[in-house]
């Protein structure tokens, strides 16, 4: 009979306990970012608390180069990442097997604009030929399309200089002269604006389809098909903190600034991003085709292949 009633209390305890701290059986997810207002549908999800009432307990954990997220998602140091969709293709053509199961912002993205440094003489586009611009990650989504514009005006992609610089180092190269230009992104674009560190050249990514992926969520097979609840929850929470961004953009905005850590003035002054958390097959199959026409892969991937389901 003691023996019957030690076992009931532990029993007892060992309900009491976890009622008191349910999120210590959940797993951690790691994510890996860039401080960009792409993501912010996982920013407000988090800050709002709509991941964690769905189970889901998520770490951001921020990175200078997209480029090197693909690596660490392999590698295991994080779980998920928020590469671009060339990042994923190129690594896929490598031999991995990642995979996109949510979208982030989509063109058009009136935060992306050419940055010119204050006397470079660069007005326009064709204007790059011979100069030194920066670029977020040689090989990454930005350089690709700074080099599809400058083949489509007419000028030979290779007769610029690429340097890989952050998005949070760009102001001071152009201040500094280290660089001629820069393809910037939201929400660094207004404050190297406001910073008097350079001009904006025409919008150069007008010609782009709206609804065009930036930056994606994505992790490898492996994961996302024994993670498959997690998945569907993450997905859950950021189409609710799509919803609700569109009537609490004060919340928003201090998600942005504190995943991006840019003053609330700097955000304020951002329009809100496009978001679009559920992707088709067809805007994956855009980044297929400019990943070929630039040889940066040689397979031929099939793009609901790409997209977990």
């Amino acid at each position: 009979m003691r023996l019957k009633t030690t076992l009931a209390g532990i029993g007892f305890a060992l309900i009491a306990l976890s009622a008191v701290h349910p999120a210590s059986a959940q797993e951690k997810i790691k994510m890996t970012y860039t401080a960009v207002a792409g993501f912010t549908a996982g920013y407000v999800a988090e800050q709002q608390g709509f991941f964690q009432k769905r189970g889901v307990d998520l770490e951001f954990i921020q990175t200078a180069i997209s480029g090197n997220i693909p690596g660490a998602i392999v590698s295991g140091s994080v779980d998920i990442g928020g590469p671009t969709m060339p990042s994923v293709l190129q690594a896929n053509d490598a031999g991995l097997d990642l995979v996109v199961f949510s979208g982030g912002s989509v063109y058009p993205l009136p935060g992306d604009v050419l940055i010119a440094r204050i006397g470079s003489g660069i007005e326009k586009t064709t204007d790059l030929k011979g100069k030194v611009v920066g670029v977020p990650g040689i090989g990454a989504l930005l350089h690709i399309m700074l080099r599809r514009d400058l083949k489509a005006n007419g000028v030979d992609p290779d007769s610029v200089k690429y340097v890989e610089l952050g998005f949070p180092q760009a102001g001071d190269a152009l201040k500094s002269g280290q660089i001629d230009a820069y393809p910037s992104q939201a929400p660094f674009t207004a404050r190297i604006l406001q910073s008097g560190a350079g001009k904006a050249v025409s919008n150069w990514l007008g010609s782009t389809p709206n609804g065009t992926p930036t930056v994606i969520f994505a992790t490898t097979r492996k994961w996302a098909t024994a993670h498959r609840p997690q998945i569907e929850a993450m997905r859950e929470a950021m189409r609710e903190a799509v919803e609700f961004m569109k009537t609490h953009p004060n919340e928003m905005n201090e998600a942005i600034g504190k995943y991006t850590g840019l003053p609330a003035a700097v955000v304020a002054s951002l329009p809100a991003p496009v978001l679009n958390v559920d992707l088709a097959p067809a805007q994956i199959q855009f980044w297929i085709d400019i990943a070929k026409e630039q040889k940066l892969i040689k397979g031929n991937p099939d793009a609901k292949n790409i997209w977990f389901q």
